[in-house]
This record gives structure tokens, C-alpha cells and sequence, in this order.
């Protein structure tokens, strides 16, 4: 069954196919690509290439949250993003992007320049300003499940997860976001311990239900690199391999790094899954 998700005055199908958001990184300390795309004219290009690839959103972000990340200023953050937003928006009016920020500031500064969608790794439970910047310009969120402290290796609890968007969505509805402006994200990699991710995996249909749509980033993340012993640059065909396994379990997008393997993935999966 099909449904749409809107963010400002776009609207995306969910449910005929899988979308992917593209990962773009102007940072110099992301895990697997920091320091690749920070000149605006390599940015630029970078994007042309993921959305002939098969892009359906792209996601910017100025700041990395890796482990052991180092924060940076609100102002930092936009000033890395704020160039790029401006020609991206100029260059491709048509394309959905999204910004990848924690802080409420930068969202609306990005919003305000075009942006479309909001992707907050901590689900609305962090910046108390983030909601109402979200639903008084009518951006698309990503909300993303987040814990601070982690759960210690072998703890995740996926009802208290689940809880965590009940509850989440609902104070996104009292803030003035309708359900169909949003994406729930079980954030692999945040949270919870690396092999914790697997039992995450298995259990992905319990975010089903919520009345939002579920996205997913597994990209190049430890928890891959753990069962192939590969380093980041070289995890994108067991990124493929989850991505193609998620479609099965209801995922509507997944947020990757390389698009052209992904999508290759993605065609299959929905060929045996969608087309049913």
C-alpha cells in the first residue's frame, strides 16, 4: 500500500518503491568520507552523480556524529552548509534535500534557504526549539531514536524504542507535524552496543505501525565492518546486502553512501518484495 510522505511543498511516494537518500558530507572528520566534498564546485558535481544514480533525497550535513565526534558551533555548522545548500537549491529546484542537524538554529537557517526535510538524530528529544521550527515551515523530519547514556552491550530494548516514537510522534502532533511529514529512523550505530544492531535488524516490523514511515542508515557502519573485517570505503556491498534485506521488513527509505550499488540492491529487493 502506497503512502505519501510531504515535506514543504513536496510530496514523496512510499511504498511503490524504496527511496534512498544519498549521504553528502562537508565535514573533515566523518568516518568514511571526511574532507572529500568541501569545495562547492566538488559538491556539486558529487550530487549530479548520486542523483543520476538513482537519488531520490539528499542529505547534507556540516557536522559529524560519529563516535567521539567533536561538536561545533551552531554557527560552525552553518557556515559550512550554507553555500552548498544555495547551489544545490539554485542548480536542482526540483530535488528533495534534507539537512542533517541536531541543532534547531541551523535547521531553520536551512529550511529558510530551501532545505525540505530535517533529519535530527535525536528524534526531537534534544533541542526543545526543534519541533516548532519543523512544523512552522512544514519540513519532512527524520526522526531518529537516540539514548543518552548507550545501553551497555546486550541491552538494547526494543520497547522502550518503540515507546520512544509513540511518544516522540506524539509530541510532534501537538507541536503541529502530521504523521505524513515524518520518517521514524531506529538509528543503528546510536544508542545501543554494535552487535546490537543485528537484533535491531530482525526485529525492524515492531516500527511498523507507528503511522509514519521507517528509514534506515546502515552505511558503512562498524557493525558491518565487525562481520567483514573491511575498513569504511569498502562496506558498500554489505550495505547493499542490508539494505536489499530491509525492504522485506517494511523500510520505505534507506539513507546510503554509495547510491549506485544500493540501487542496483534496492530494484531486486523491490522486484521480489513490491512487485509481488
Amino acid at each position: 500500500m502506497s503512502r505519501i510522505f510531504r515535506c514543504k511543498d513536496k510530496a514523496l511516494e512510499l511504498g511503490e518503491k524504496t527511496l534512498i537518500m544519498a549521504i553528502v558530507n562537508i565535514t573533515p572528520d566523518s568516518f568514511s568520507d571526511g574532507g572529500q566534498y568541501l569545495e562547492v564546485s566538488h559538491i556539486v558535481s558529487h550530487v549530479e552523480e548520486l542523483l543520476q544514480s538513482g537519488a531520490d533525497i539528499i542529505d547534507i550535513g556540516g557536522e559529524s556524529t560519529r563516535p567521539g565526534y567533536r561538536v561545533v558551533s551552531a554557527e560552525e555548522e552553518w557556515d559550512r552548509l550554507m553555500n552548498p545548500i544555495l547551489a544545490l537549491r539554485s542548480t536542482w529546484p526540483e530535488i528533495c534535500l534534507s539537512v542533517d542537524t541536531q541543532k534547531a538554529w541551523v535547521a531553520e537557517q536551512a529550511v529558510k534557504a530551501g532545505v525540505d526535510i530535517v533529519n535530527d538524530i535525536w528524534g526531537l528529544s534534544k533541542d526543545a526549539n526543534m519541533a516548532r521550527i519543523v512544523a512552522e515551515y512544514g519540513s519532512g523530519l527524520v526522526m531518529m531514536f537516540n539514548r543518552d547514556p548507550s545501553w551497555d552491550p546486550g541491552q538494547v530494548n526494543l520497547r522502550e524504542m518503540t515507546d520512544f516514537f509513540v511518544g516522540q510522534l506524539r509530541g510532534a502532533k501537538d507541536a503541529g507535524i502530521a504523521d505524513d511529514h515524518i520518517l521514524v529512523d531506529p538509528g543503528l550505530g546510536f544508542g545501543y552496543g554494535v552487535q546490537d544492531n543485528w537484533r535491531v535488524l530482525r526485529h525492524l516490523e515492531e516500527f511498523q505501525g507507528l503511522g509514519a514511515g521507517i528509514l534506515l542508515g546502515p552505511s558503512r557502519k562498524r557493525f558491518l565492518g565487525q562481520v567483514t573485517r573491511k575498513p569504511p570505503e569498502q562496506r558498500d556491498v554489505a550495505t547493499a546486502a542490508v539494505c536489499a534485506l530491509a525492504v522485506a521488513k517494511g523500510v520505505d527509505v534507506l539513507r546510503v553512501h554509495n547510491v549506485e550499488t544500493a540501487s542496483d540492491a534496492l530494484q531486486v529487493a523491490d522486484e521480489w518484495y513490491r512487485h509481488a
